[in-house]
């Protein structure tokens, strides 16, 4: 075979071989096929989807937990035409009874497609809960074991307290409430997640429309009376619905407080108490959040409860009311107070401080920082002249300085020690030259 034919052979093989490439389709995403999702509580949730024809350039799933209108976005990689997501809920913990919307997205070039949106509902199913379910009024109860009495017991007491709370603020429960009772500790604490504190008998999740109930946290009256604190912060979430801010949270607790008993008899006898010895909060101080400590969160459930009840008693329940419809509108809270009750939040603070025979209290000016008493690398001391500190041992102030004088010592031994050594390479190269020449 002489080498024209060779060669023609080879180009004849090659272009057989890009014909059926071309022939071959490239594999693309053309599209999504089934999508679904199941979770294991407190272990994982596990989000899969294929994809027809192949992986796009980037794949997104996206996640929005419960009524959050942010979106958690998690990339991707694809093990061929599928792929699949885990969430470490042993690690990133989420509330049980939590709907979770979730959506895939591809990217191929400036081409992007979403999937269809699903839900999956991350329920507790931990071994053990076999839970039954029982409609009562807008509430769902779910409970297991032997605790179906008290579990019907909390179902009618939240249809009473939801409606005379819905009376109150002059607005209907948005939806229906699950109430979920547990009969273990371990195991309403686990419902509740790592940030529960060790005290806690109940706890709601207004935005899950969800209510915590463990049946040890005290005693069946209350239990029920917690219910109904429980259920009114529920009704509290839809009446004051504001894009902008959370109501303060001394309304929302004194509210819920003070629909137990509809008064504030008992609470105003801890504000009593703490304003004889000059103790007593700022408003604004606790619109955020409450104390940590015991006796900070008692004053401030008091404060809440006892100026809820000064308002229905001084401007009727119907301010209650007004005041709920102004943060619908997107008041601030002395917006909303002053909306209420016709008078300006700061009067209506300096009355209820009046009350108590006690001054408003005033701004703490924060303590001046101190000179710092901590030595560092550069032997700044307590002083703060940037000098060695009292403490130091004596020695040179520049770290390092009898380094540098060993140094200047070493180098020049050690560039004579290179030098010789050339010198010698040299002169032995230089011999072996005239031994070739001779």
């Amino acid at each position: 075979m002489g080498r024209l034919t060779h060669r023609l052979l080879v180009a004849v093989a090659l272009a057989a071989v890009l014909v059926s490439g071309l022939a071959t389709p490239v594999a693309a995403f053309t599209g999504f096929g089934p999508i679904s999702a199941d979770a294991t509580y407190g272990v994982e949730m596990v989000f899969r989807v294929e994809l027809a024809g192949g992986a796009p350039d980037r794949l997104d799933l996206l996640l929005r937990f419960g009524d959050d209108e942010a979106t958690f976005v998690a990339p991707v990689t694809p093990a061929g035409a599928s792929a699949e997501y885990r969430w470490d809920a042993a690690r990133d913990h989420v509330t049980p009874n939590t709907p979770i919307a979730y959506r895939w997205r591809a990217t191929d070039g400036d081409r992007v497609t979403l999937s269809p949106e699903r839900t999956l509902l991350y329920d507790d199913d931990r071994p053990g809960l076999d839970w039954d379910s029982m409609r009562i009024g807008d509430a769902t109860v779910h409970w297991y074991g032997g605790a179906e009495g008290q579990a019907r017991r909390f179902g009618e007491l939240s249809a009473d307290g939801a409606g005379r709370a819905e009376a109150l603020l002059g607005h209907e429960l948005a939806g229906p409430v699950d109430i979920f009772v547990y009969d273990s500790r371990d195991e309403f604490f686990g419902a509740l997640g790592p940030g529960a504190r060790e005290w806690t008998g109940a706890a709601t999740y207004p935005p899950l429309r969800t209510i915590f109930m463990w049946l040890g946290g005290g005693a069946s009256g209350f239990l029920e009376t917690t219910l109904v604190h429980e259920v009114t912060h529920v009704v509290f979430y839809d009446a004051t619905a504001n894009p902008f801010h959370d109501p303060a949270k001394w309304l929302n607790e004194g509210l819920a407080t003070w629909s137990e008993e509809q008064s504030a008899d008992q609470q105003r006898s801890t504000v009593e108490f703490e304003a004889s010895g000059g103790g007593l909060f700022a408003f604004e101080a606790i619109a955020a959040g409450f104390p940590i400590g015991s006796r900070g969160a008692s004053l401030s459930y008091a404060q809440g409860t006892t100026m809820v009840g000064m308002i229905i008693d001084r401007f009727g329940e119907g301010a209650i009311a007004g005041i709920a419809a102004a943060y619908r509108d997107g008041a601030s809270d002395d917006e909303a107070l002053e909306a209420g009750t016709g008078m300006p939040a700061d009067e209506l603070y300096a009355d209820f401080y009046a009350d108590f025979g006690v001054d408003p209290p005033e701004p703490i000016e924060p303590a001046p920082i101190l000179p710092s008493n901590v030595r560092t690398p550069g032997g700044t001391g307590g002083d703060g002249d940037g000098g060695p500190a009292a403490s130091s041992p004596a020695g040179p102030s520049t770290p390092g300085e009898e380094e540098v004088n060993v140094a200047l010592l070493v180098v020049p031994i050690i560039l004579l020690v290179v030098a010789g050594i050339a010198a010698a390479a040299w002169a032995a190269r230089r011999a072996a030259r005239r031994r070739e020449d001779e």
